[in-house]
């Protein structure tokens, strides 16, 4: 009987991948130069995540759990209630930096890769608007079951980071996002 694999030594090679691919993109990206860049093998990374699209959904998640820790943890901190325009402004800085960019660029080729094979790619496609129901719903915008705040603040945040890695011209783009937290601020009731 196989032995099953070890959670420790999984987690550990799907961080190291992540890292590798925020590094050097997904395009043409094999197992065997990647495991290479592991210090394993390519059957062991078969064995671990049963496929390269399966380390490719694990390389999502864990960039997705990484980039949650870090929202929690704002929404945790501070004195008063974290707004959807607080969340954009604090947000913004952090996923335009030039620091960011592998990893947006990632995201987007995910994407690309889902909107082609979307049952090879499960979630890729469908969990950012989930997750955009539970910010607006943590700053405190009730969840509506067509979810329409949800989908334009995905959609904006998502059309803005892709005209940035498109252009580079992060002070009119940046501009553009200043202006949806106002919108958003306006649409709010006074708390006055």
């Amino acid at each position: 009987m196989a032995r099953p694999p070890n959670p420790g030594i999984r987690a550990g090679l799907r961080e190291q991948a992540v890292d590798y691919v925020l590094l050097h993109g997904l395009q043409d990206l094999a197992l065997r130069p990647l495991a290479k860049a592991l210090k394993t093998n390519a059957r062991m990374l078969v064995y671990h995540f049963g496929s390269r699209k399966g380390l490719m959904r694990q390389i999502l998640t864990s960039l997705r759990e990484r980039e949650d820790a870090r929202i929690q943890a704002w929404f945790r901190t501070g004195k008063k209630p974290r707004t959807l325009p607080d969340f954009l402004r604090w947000y913004w800085p952090r996923e335009s930096s030039p620091r960011a960019r592998p990893a947006i660029r990632l995201i987007f080729e995910l994407y690309a890769l889902a909107l082609r094979n979307p049952q090879e790619y499960p979630g890729v496609l469908e969990d950012p608007l989930a997750y955009w129901q539970k910010l607006a719903k943590q700053a405190g915008i009730p969840s509506k079951p067509d979810a329409v705040e949800a989908t334009l603040l995905l959609a904006a945040t998502r059309g803005l980071l892709l005209d940035l890695c498109a252009t580079g011209e992060r002070a009119r783009v940046g501009r553009a996002m200043e202006l949806l937290a106002q919108l958003l601020e306006a649409r709010m009731p006074s708390t006055k």
